[in-house]
């Protein structure tokens, strides 16, 4: 059996492992929720396999994982190697605790950022934070730095890992809030790019992308 991903298109986190997934050619069975109307991530049968009730939740012959950028190091480690191991390597130690890293800094430090400053947006249709303005902007000037770090065209050097397909779900979300990025050198240059010619960006972004931004929307009326 195919491994099935249980996903909202709403969820950035979700579109980062839509992107793996497409990127490794996998065959998964996707089961769109609505966790928004309908609140299927509530609903008694996914919180008995799910306890968090949250998206991306996969399902793999039984066994059963939560969490996006676990699921992208799963996938990698038990359907990529060897064709696709430099997304998330086995041996190179130092590139792996790189990725390691920065999916952590993803989804601590700037994914974190991110949903304090647009909180009274996203909840009340109100104005960003301001208190919480320079933390964003300091979240992305770190990036920025770190892709000069990188002295390649992405991330974590001159090839394409999970990394980069986290942090661009991410940063990607600030385009629904309107937020420009132009001023970061680097990551707009790096963002823009990988929109342009990942093969996949648009079929894995745009749908929720445009429901995001419609919520956002309805939130000011």
């Amino acid at each position: 059996m195919n491994p099935e991903l249980m996903y909202s298109p709403m969820s950035s986190s979700c579109r980062a492992v839509l992107m793996c997934i497409k990127e490794m050619n996998l065959r998964v069975d996707l089961k769109k929720m609505d966790i928004q109307r309908k609140m299927e991530h509530m609903m008694a049968w996914f919180v008995k396999l799910n306890p968090q009730h949250m998206v991306p939740t996969l399902q793999d012959n039984g066994f059963v994982l939560w969490e996006s950028r676990a699921i992208m190091q799963y996938l990698v480690a038990v359907y990529g190697r060897p064709a696709f191991d430099h997304l998330y390597p086995a041996a190179d130690h130092q590139r792996r605790a790189t990725i390691d890293r920065l999916l952590q800094f993803d989804l601590g430090t700037l994914n974190r950022a991110i949903l304090d400053y647009f909180d009274p947006v996203i909840h009340r249709g109100s104005a960003p934070d301001e208190a919480k303005a320079n933390v964003l902007k300091q979240s992305l000037d770190y990036l920025d730095r770190f892709l000069e770090e990188s002295g390649g065209e992405f991330v974590v050097g001159h090839r394409l890992s999970l990394a980069d397909l986290a942090l661009l779900a991410t940063v990607s979300r600030l385009e629904a809030f309107n937020y420009r990025t132009e001023s970061y050198q680097r990551l707009h240059t790096w963002k823009t790019r990988l929109q342009q010619t990942l093969p996949y960006y648009q079929e894995c972004n745009a749908e929720g992308m445009a429901m995001f931004k419609e919520m956002l929307e309805q939130k000011k009326h």
